[in-house]
């Protein structure tokens, strides 16, 4: 099993394992997170926003650069990699964000990492629930390391592609990829910002 294997599989066994728990507590737990990271930017001067159409295609502390992708059925909103506390530790999470721009009943929503070619699924939501035409992801907790996420901790600009597989109650498939680019400064920020460690 290769490192990317095993960020994979972290993700999904924690998934697995406290996903009851994780989906019954998650809006406790994001308000609880969001308090956090509003503090922190205040603390920092960092933005924690990395979607969105305010902060689409722009790059800076904490924040990567990308055109979110679209079709005529869903525009990707967020991809933003941030930081969650589990049992006092801190974890690294994935959230992703799609808008429904036409009334669609779903079946599932699948994201998978295709960075390095082979899919390494982040998120399978058999069951999506949208609220205000809009649908919010997050996978399970990865550890905050070099082993975990190399590309997060080396000294070169990294750019991540993600899969969107999003299928509607009649069996339609709707696929987006969506490329994030973080810049060295970007990483760095992120890595300072949420107190990483390789």
């Amino acid at each position: 099993m290769n490192e990317r294997e095993q960020v994979g599989a972290s993700g999904n066994a924690v998934n697995g394992a406290v996903g009851v728990v994780v989906r019954h507590a998650v809006l406790g737990t994001f308000a609880a997170i969001s308090a956090l990271t509003a503090i922190t930017a205040l603390v920092t001067g960092c933005g924690s926003s990395s979607g969105g159409a305010g902060g689409a295609g722009e790059s800076g502390q904490g924040r990567p650069a990308y055109a979110p992708v679209q079709n005529e059925r869903f525009a990707v909103t967020t991809v933003e990699l941030s930081a969650i506390l589990l049992d006092n530790q801190k974890y690294a999470r994935w959230s992703f964000g799609l808008k429904l721009k036409q009334p669609v009943q779903l079946r599932s929503i699948r994201i998978d990492d295709v960075t390095e070619g082979s899919p390494v699924s982040l998120v399978n939501d058999q069951a999506p629930q949208v609220q205000g035409g809009a649908w919010t992801g997050y996978t399970g907790a990865i550890e905050p390391s070099a082993s975990a996420l190399p590309w997060l901790f080396d000294s070169t600009p990294a750019r991540r592609t993600f899969r969107f597989t999003v299928t509607d109650l009649n069996g339609q498939d709707s696929v987006l990829e969506q490329t994030v680019t973080y810049p060295v400064k970007t990483k760095k920020d992120l890595v300072k910002w949420y107190g990483f460690n390789a």
